[in-house]
């Protein structure tokens, strides 16, 4: 009996901690809302090989760490208040336990990765074990970066490289297997130019390691490498590919940095232009996403900061690979002008590499990943002045407006979106009288308006409009409901 009670307590208290989180809603329209975490920052997203997938688990840093699992529907699922250190980065949420890397602290002086331990919790915070894996005396290389994956859900591969005192000169890259008890399992290390890298499970068989000394063809290569005793195999050569994402068994999506070149006549300047990517690991080949490098102006980069996505991970997701997600953030450069904010735009295109469309969100979020959802919508976690934040985007609408005389839910649907030369409408409202979707360009000019007669089939014109983004206003019996389209040419 007294065990219950204490259970019932600790459940108790629990559902107050959850209850004393919240999360207040900051803007919304028909494609996107924002809420706003009441407490602390974003930190960077647990990669989730569980079950329960459908929504995102993250860190947040307060007073303390925390860990926080949100639905695809922003609810707050779990929230659990850790006293972890600033040396504890969590990683991988398998079979209902969190593992996070743990090293030592910048003491203020040369900082260098001297030891890592594994590090297990359960979902409330609770430690499992600790498990060292690689120890202070094992070299006297001066490690300065790491990285990690996780193989199925079973075993890890943690990467260190280093030192970047130089970056012409070859650097050491060691690969650590170990199993989920913390249990080392083999151990490989080689020498290579590399001043990035970013890695990926593949298959059963291998994990793809991508390096770069040099944002350039000659110094980059993906390689193939044996999950079991980390030798190299195979290789590609070609772009830097970072923040890869393995579409199916052939095809990998990836980020990659190329310069690109602006000539007034007098001079030339350079820019860093972020691409997106396909690879095919078995003819080895890779192509950009089409129509992606300019949907905008000829003077508007995508940016996808490396060291943040590298760090973060990631920005490709995808629950069907016929709708692919990324995102960038969007800068104007003129030459010598300093770079203008323009905000950050989600592409979505499929595996064959066609650009499906091109979404400018309508706020600066400054996003640092993201994660697709069942509902065909997509989650980006992001850190602003003053707290977290989280984005829903909903690219086929939230598709609901409520009548505030009968509290009536009226569903609306415009397909396709994009669209070409038609759209149709349609929604259900009881007792309908009348309605009119009206469209405007992005500077707010009245383009076209069309009375909607019934409430299926409402089929309306639009060969006449420009290719761009459009914004759309739907009166039915004198409740509005707004919203974004695009048409294509």
């Amino acid at each position: 009996m007294k065990k219950i009670i204490i259970s019932f307590i600790l459940l108790l208290i629990g559902t107050l901690v959850i209850n004393a989180q919240t999360l207040d809603s900051v803007f919304q329209d028909n494609y996107s809302k924002v809420l706003k975490f009441d407490s602390g920052r974003f930190y960077r997203i647990i990669e989730n090989k569980d079950s329960d997938n459908d929504g995102i688990w993250l860190t947040t840093i307060d007073t303390n760490r925390s860990i926080l699992h949100i639905d695809k529907d922003l609810n707050i699922v779990h929230y659990t208040n850790t006293s972890d250190g600033n040396a504890l980065r969590r990683l991988f949420k398998a079979n209902n336990k969190l593992y996070s890397i743990r090293t030592n602290f910048y003491d203020g002086t040369e900082f260098y990765y001297k030891y890592m331990d594994l590090v297990c919790h359960d979902t409330l915070g609770n430690l499992l074990f600790s498990q060292r894996i690689k120890n202070e005396n094992d070299d006297t290389i001066k490690w300065q970066n790491w990285d990690a994956i996780m193989l199925g859900n079973s075993e890890m591969i943690f990467t260190l490289w280093g030192d970047l005192s130089s970056i012409i000169d070859e650097k050491p890259v060691r690969f650590i297997r170990v199993d989920t008890s913390g249990n080392v399992l083999a151990v490989k290390t080689f020498w290579t130019n590399i001043l990035y890298m970013d890695m990926i499970p593949f298959n059963n068989n291998y994990f793809l390691f991508s390096k770069s000394r040099f944002f350039d063809q000659v110094d980059n290569k993906v390689y193939f490498i044996n999950n079991n005793n980390l030798e190299i195999e195979d290789s590609i050569c070609g772009r830097y590919a970072y923040n890869m994402r393995k579409i199916n068994d052939s095809i990998v999506a990836f980020n990659s940095i190329e310069h690109r070149a602006f000539d007034d006549g007098i001079i030339t300047y350079y820019y860093f232009y972020t691409y997106l990517y396909l690879m095919n690991t078995r003819a080895k080949y890779s192509y950009s996403i089409e129509d992606i490098s300019n949907p905008l102006l000829d003077s508007v980069f995508y940016e996808a900061d490396v060291e943040k996505i590298r760090f973060n991970t990631n920005n490709i997701d995808f629950i069907n690979t016929d709708s692919i997600f990324s995102y960038f953030t969007i800068s104007k450069e003129w030459f010598d002008i300093t770079d203008q904010r323009l905000g950050t735009g989600i592409i979505n295109f499929n595996s064959q590499g066609s650009l499906n469309y091109f979404y400018q969100i309508p706020v600066d979020i400054g996003c640092m990943t993201l994660k697709a959802t069942s509902d065909g919508g997509l989650i980006i976690p992001y850190s602003g002045n003053t707290g977290l934040y989280l984005y829903k985007f909903m690219p086929n609408g939230y598709n609901s407006i409520l009548n505030l005389e009968t509290k009536e839910k009226v569903n609306i649907n415009i397909y396709p979106n994009p669209a070409k030369d038609y759209i149709n409408v349609d929604f259900d409202a009881n007792n309908f009288t009348k309605g009119e979707i009206q469209l405007f360009d992005m500077q707010g000019k009245l383009v076209k308006k069309f009375k909607l007669k019934t409430q299926k089939g409402n089929r309306v014109d639009i060969s006449s409009l420009k290719a761009g983004n459009y914004s759309y206003n739907i009166i039915i019996d004198g409740n509005a409901f707004g919203g974004m389209m695009i048409v294509v040419e």
